[in-house]
This record gives structure tokens, C-alpha cells and sequence, in this order.
């Protein structure tokens, strides 16, 4: 029977109660999602002071001097000397910039440490963050995982649609991870790629759809509620065992609810809300067809 027809019960366990289904009411809202903002911006300094700025354009070139150790991580002026490539760099912005603007030693180095914290400078990348935000390559892997949330290197589509080949994809990622533009998650073997400023609250969801099997099985509980589990199997031809398998994830995940009709025949319950929600942020799967039925 269909979701568009609301039914009573006459049952006792409030957990059974259809009337009290959260499932079926607009108001039920587990999970707390803002309104997509757009993410990707013009590639421009704007969060950047005036020296920070001016330090910029000083280390592009000082961190292609390859005869420097990479690493670093500055907490005091002291520290400085330990690090080969930042005493250059620090020595280099004194020189350019302490006459010429009239910054002092303590501005400059906290100037320093400053673009470091922020991920503007990533020194085993060999430069700064302002040229990543101008690589066009670089820019259309940030773009593609912000449309596709939950992209691996596997996924043949990388290679269809961005025209580049799983190592080089690989080797972009994780150029794109170190500036923290990204984040990485692993489920099971293999790296799931997110947009840093994406709540991890809302991987559990892309991943479990991740799963083609997944939507199938949802779209089996909107045509019938009351359809049984070897009922799904025999209609997707998958082992009932392993259907029973990922209605239990659905549960876990508040997705899917069991309840009893009037005539205390058991049915499922789709939770339509976090479909709604789910759909603000992920483009696949899209649920719309089948909410639009309801």
C-alpha cells in the first residue's frame, strides 16, 4: 500500500503507533543540516592581512628552492633557524619588506606562522595556496568532488568526465587534502573525498547510498509498505539474508522504521524527511521521483 494513505492503529506500543510516526511528518527533523552554501570561491586572498599578502608573494618563489628541507612548523621566532627554507623566507620578507612598509621582525614572523596555520603556505608542496586556487586542474578535481561528495579513485567516472587517469587523480587528492581543501575518509579499503567544509554528520548517509542496492530497496518500501523481505529479494534478485542485512543498517541509520496496519501486519516505514534533507546536499541519489509521488 502506499505511502499517500495515512492509516491509525489500534495497538498500544507508542513505538508502533503510526499516528506518532515521525516518518510520515513534516516536522521530523533528526538531522540538522544548513542550506547549502556555495563553497568554491574566486581564487583571491581575502581572508589574508595586507603583510600576509606581501609574504605571499615572497614565499612563491622561495619555496621552489628545492635545496631547502620541506617540513616545518614554527611556534617561536627561535625555532626559525631550524628550518632552512622559512630562515629564507623570514630573512628574504625583512629584507623586501621591513624598509619598504615598515613591518617589523615580530610582524613578519607572526605574519609567517600565521599562513602556515591558515594552509596558505604547505612547504613539502613546494607552493603556496594561492597558486593551487589558480591551477585550473587542480580547481576542476575541487570542483568535480564538491558535485560528486563521496568520489573514490576507482570510480570510472573520474576518468570519463575529468579525462585523467586514477594515479594523477590520486596524486592531485592529496595535494588538495595537505592545503586541507578536502578531506579524505576511509570506509572499509577504500578513500572517500569530501569538501573540507563538508559535516562529517552527513557521510554516513552518502555512503550507505553509495550503495546501488540501497535506493533499490527504498523504492521496493514507497510501492508497498507491506512488502516482505523475500518479496524484495525475489524482485531485485539478491539473497533475502542480505536484503534483511541492509534494512538493518536503514534502521540504524533512522531511515527506515517497522511498524504494524489496523490489521497488525507488519510494514516498513521510509523516513521521507532525511530523503529531503539528503537531497539539499547530495545530488545521487536522487529521491525526488519518488517523493514526488507521495
Amino acid at each position: 500500500m502506499s505511502l499517500e494513505k495515512r492509516r491509525e492503529t489500534n495497538g498500544t506500543n507508542k513505538e508502533e503507533l503510526l499516528e506518532d510516526s515521525s516518518f510520515r511528518r513534516s516536522d521530523f527533523t533528526p538531522l540538522e543540516i544548513k542550506e547549502k552554501k556555495e563553497i568554491l570561491k574566486t581564487p583571491v586572498s581575502e581572508d589574508l592581512t595586507e603583510i600576509e599578502k606581501d609574504i605571499l608573494e615572497i614565499a612563491k618563489e622561495i619555496l621552489k628552492l628545492k635545496r631547502y628541507g620541506a617540513e616545518f612548523e614554527i611556534e617561536s621566532e627561535t625555532q626559525i633557524q631550524k628550518y632552512p627554507i622559512i630562515e629564507k623566507l623570514y630573512a628574504k620578507s625583512i629584507a623586501k619588506l621591513s624598509y619598504k612598509k615598515g613591518y617589523s621582525k615580530e610582524e613578519i614572523f607572526l605574519a609567517i606562522r600565521s599562513l602556515e596555520e591558515k594552509n596558505w603556505i604547505v612547504t613539502n608542496e613546494r607552493r603556496t595556496k594561492l597558486e593551487i586556487l589558480n591551477n585550473k586542474k587542480l580547481m576542476n578535481i575541487l570542483k568535480y568532488i564538491e558535485d560528486h561528495p563521496g568520489i573514490h579513485a576507482r570510480d570510472e567516472r573520474i576518468e570519463k568526465e575529468l579525462k585523467i587517469t586514477r594515479t594523477p587523480f590520486l596524486k592531485h587528492v592529496m595535494t588538495l587534502e595537505r592545503f586541507k581543501l578536502i578531506r579524505s575518509k576511509r570506509i572499509g579499503k577504500t578513500l572517500h573525498y569530501f569538501l573540507k567544509d563538508l559535516s562529517e554528520d552527513h557521510d554516513k548517509y552518502k555512503i550507505i547510498f553509495l550503495n546501488p542496492m540501497i535506493p533499490k530497496i527504498i523504492e521496493e518500501f514507497f510501492k508497498d509498505e507491506s512488502i516482505t523481505i523475500s518479496a524484495i529479494g525475489e524482485a531485485l534478485d539478491i539473497y533475502s539474508g542480505t536484503i534483511q542485512y541492509h534494512i538493518n543498517k536503514l534502521k540504524e541509520l533512522n531511515l527506515v522504521k517497522t511498524a504494524k496496519n489496523q490489521s497488525d501486519k507488519k510494514i516498513h516505514l521510509v523516513n521521507i524527511e532525511i530523503l529531503k534533507k539528503y537531497n539539499k546536499f547530495f545530488k545521487e541519489p536522487d529521491f525526488s521521483r519518488l517523493l514526488r509521488g507521495l
